[in-house]
């Protein structure tokens, strides 16, 4: 939302200076980002260099064949009173208010010199708009120079013609506030904030108070017929006969729009437009001639098509509310109008209407289309349910006072009960002190909630316990307001949270009672980190291609997603770090590292996830995971280490000195698997207790090529509650036996795994066995096709006495035959 500091004045009396205002903002909770210049050459040029002219001469350049030699009235009463200035611009004509850059002006893109061209001295520039400042240059607006209103004094300088020595304030304004979409809501606000007085006579008219209605020429209504009323409850509209289309935009009402970022189009729109930006109301004109019968609220029918004033068609579906006519829809309720009803050149009766629709039926409506208007923007935030008379009578005052017409009777359809019912809220001193931590006294409670347009009155029944109170009628402009905490929190933005001294607490800190051998998310982050990784915070929610590709299902589907791309909820990690990957590689990173922990999402029992021991999916749930992506350099650059790419291994490593934090670290297996993510061969899952916890691998070739990322990647993802809990240390004798060792080299079958060998070693071996460790796998000469050799080295000791050769021989034999027996096992010759 961007405000008008001038503008705003002429709503309050005794407003604060811009910067000063924007703190005390901030303060009350609608930040100000930026505060910015209304035109940046008014800001740097204190001369007064730019000035109203009008053209009273215009010729052929004698010298240049695309240029013209304008003569310009700048109001001069001393000799010379005009200035010949050559001018380039297609519209420029005999007679038109134009802005005159004089000799030494300061623009924000060049400083304005006198020029000879074609032997005629040129002392000046007549400006475009984009040439001051006061429009982007790839608007279409911008071609030509800028043309001023008929009645602009000549001589009078622009920057108090338009009224430039302004200030813009830029507001971030939470969702709850839609109140403040809207000047009449800022206004509100900075007296309610600052003191200061809302003016009562603007524009001759009261906002605050009785509307001042415009006298209808004729009494002729368009019948309205209100089909969906839960999602319109009140539709007001008005016709205006005979106006002049032709008629511009008046300049003070062009440079409002502009600075509050909305683009002129023409007379029509530019007034519904400065209504919305005024009052906070969206508005719209309907050419009346293009209209069949009155108009209908109502919801789409099956397979209804309506093209948009922007050129999309859209499909709607029967959610989607329509404004039609008793033949067509004619606008997308709440959103935007269509092109059917659309007002033009040609135009000569237009319909005015303004309505309430409830948040409720317009959230997320737009989106489905792929739009954000300022209509939804503003209905989603929640509108006063009681402004569209106000909208209306003063549009149509400014309307007439533009373009001229014959304004017909207003009409209004209205479903009572189904607009917002008025809140009365009881509220207790007890509650103030209570929520926040100090007393304000009663006259300045009810003094603030006054200055926030509430109607406060002592409240008869309040409990002597709780030193009286007060019933609280909300506007109907507050709609987050709804309960009494919400009137403490008014009370204490407007009091000022920076006039709360802090205090101590009155808990008593006491330490946590965790468990000794409690693994926490940070620890398990560290151990990444040590290791080089880079934690990574990526959307819960992702593109349902890529997730489909790379998990084998798309994922649980939003119902309002932000974004086409971001539509489904991440049933892994990968596809965030995987755009990551790509990401950081495009911007030409060499060595990439990064981890996330987070939630992945499942519309039911995941074949991952554990049951719920009746044999019932459970409808939805939610676990957390942890994953890392490796792409690049096992190391970075050094001139001691030949640089290599990191492959399947170097990630394995890095994962089982993660899972070293864990109790289960003996009893996790690696298994050979497929993953729709993974390259069929360098693909491994994580098992324990014969559930799959994880799965670790080389990204599938595919998927590498699809996303245009030409380094290979590596990555894992696991169970976080794996890591939730590690081995205490436990104390065990140190054996003062010497331990005996016996290499074992075998041969197998090629797809026998070294973790199952490993295991039947041990199961084999009895208590004099402490440790069983490969250390070579060998492919080649000497080995028949079809297998491969292992290579073990077996660690006996005993606690009680030393170990002979014979016992030692004893316990490797007995593990041999259990490998014979197992996998059909030989001794490597």
């Amino acid at each position: 939302m961007q405000v008008s500091c001038a503008w705003l004045r002429e709503w309050v009396s005794g407003m604060p200076a811009a910067r000063d205002l924007a703190e005390r903002l901030t303060l009350g909770g609608l930040e100000v980002e930026s505060i910015l210049p209304a035109a940046m050459f008014a800001a740097k040029n204190n001369r007064g260099d730019v000035v109203v002219g009008e053209i009273v001469r215009i010729a052929q350049h004698p010298g240049a064949a695309k240029l013209q030699l304008c003569e310009v009235d700048i109001g001069r009463k001393s000799s010379p009173k005009n200035l010949e200035i050559a001018c380039g611009a297609d519209n420029a004509r005999l007679g038109m208010k134009v802005a005159v850059a004089m000799v030494g002006a300061t623009l924000p893109q060049m400083t304005i010199a006198e020029k000879t061209i074609g032997g005629r001295k040129s002392s000046g520039m007549i400006c475009s708009a984009a040439e001051l400042g006061l429009q982007e240059t790839s608007s279409g607006a911008s071609n030509g120079v800028m043309e001023l209103d008929a009645d602009a004094p000549c001589g009078k300088l622009l920057t108090d013609y338009l009224d430039l020595a302004d200030d813009i304030l830029s507001l971030e304004l939470t969702p709850n506030r839609g109140d403040c979409l809207g000047l009449l809501g800022i206004a509100r606000e900075v007296c309610a904030l600052s003191g200061a007085k809302m003016r009562t006579d603007i524009h001759r008219r009261r906002i605050s108070g009785t509307i001042k209605k415009i006298r209808a020429t004729d009494n002729t209504k368009l019948p309205i017929e209100l089909r969906a009323p839960e999602q319109c409850p009140r539709y007001v509209g008005r016709a205006v006969r005979n106006i002049n289309m032709r008629a511009r935009t008046p300049d003070w009402m062009a440079e409002r729009l502009r600075r509050g970022g909305v683009r002129g189009i023409n007379a029509v729109v530019d007034i519904t437009n400065y209504v919305m930006l005024e009052l906070g109301q969206p508005m719209h004109a309907f050419d009346l001639e293009k209209l069949d019968g009155g108009i209908i609220v109502r919801t789409a029918n099956a397979g209804e098509e309506l093209q948009l004033l922007d050129g999309n068609t859209v499909k709607l579906r029967a959610d989607n509310l329509l404004i039609a006519d008793h033949k067509k829809a004619v606008a997308l309720g709440g959103i935007m109008g269509g092109q059917n009803s659309a007002i033009g050149d040609a135009t000569r009766h237009i319909y005015f209407e303004a309505a309430y629709f409830p948040a409720s039926a317009i959230i997320g409506k737009a989106r489905q289309f792929g739009m954000h208007t300022d209509a939804s923007h503003r209905f989603e935030r929640g509108a006063d349910p009681d402004m569209q008379l106000h909208a209306i009578e003063r549009a149509t005052e400014l309307l007439i006072a533009i373009a001229g017409g014959e304004p017909a009777a207003v009409g209004e359809a209205c479903a009572a009960k189904y607009l917002p019912t008025p809140v009365q809220i009881q509220l207790n001193q007890n509650d103030i002190a209570r929520n926040l931590g100090i007393d304000v006294p009663p006259p300045k409670v009810r003094d603030i909630l006054t200055r926030l347009g509430m109607t406060v009155s002592a409240n008869a029944n309040a409990n002597k316990g709780n030193r009286g109170g007060w019933k609280v009628a909300v506007p109907t402009w507050r709609a987050d307001i709804t309960a009494a905490h919400d009137l403490v929190e008014e009370i204490g933005r407007v009091h000022g949270f920076d006039k709360i001294a802090p205090r101590k607490p009155a808990a008593t800190a006491t330490v946590g009672a965790h468990p000794e051998n409690r693994v926490s998310v940070d620890a398990v982050k560290s151990k990444l980190i040590e290791r080089g990784y880079c934690e990574a915070i990526t959307y819960s929610f992702v593109a349902p291609d890529l997730q489909t590709a790379l998990c084998g299902e798309r994922g649980i589907e939003l119902q309002n997603p932000i974004a086409d791309n971001l539509s489904v909820m991440r049933c892994s990690l990968w596809p965030g770090l995987v755009e990551a990957v790509r990401a950081n590689r495009n911007r030409r990173h060499e060595r990439i590292r990064l981890f996330e922990t987070g939630h992945v999402f499942f519309e039911h029992e995941h074949k991952h996830g554990s049951g719920n021991g009746n044999g019932k999916r459970n409808p939805r749930r939610e676990i957390a995971r942890i994953a890392a992506v490796a792409a690049g350099a096992v190391l970075p650059v050094q001139w001691g280490f030949e640089s290599r790419a990191a492959d399947f291994f170097d990630l394995k490593g890095d994962l089982i000195a993660l899972l070293a934090l864990s109790k289960h670290r003996d009893q996790i297996e690696f298994h050979p698997a497929a993953h729709p993510a993974l390259h069929p061969g360098r693909c491994a899952q994580l098992a324990l207790g014969g559930k799959v916890i994880g799965h670790l691998g080389q990204l599938h070739p595919a998927h590498q090529q699809s996303l245009d990322i030409d380094l290979s990647v590596c990555l894992f993802e696991l169970d976080l509650a794996v890591l939730g809990e590690s081995r205490l240390p436990q104390f065990t004798a140190v054996s003062r036996h010497p331990a005996v060792r016996r290499d074992l080299a075998i041969v197998v079958e090629a797809q026998v795994s070294a973790q199952k060998v490993l295991d039947v070693a041990r199961q084999a071996a009895g208590e004099l066995l402490v440790d069983a460790a490969l250390f070579d796998v060998y492919h080649g000469a000497g080995i028949e096709k079809g297998h491969k050799s292992f290579a073990l080295r077996l660690t006996f000791q005993s606690k009680s006495s030393n170990l002979t050769a014979t016992q030692a021989d004893g316990e490797t034999d007995k593990i041999l035959t259990a490998l014979r027996r197992q996998f059909n096992a030989r001794l490597r010759a």
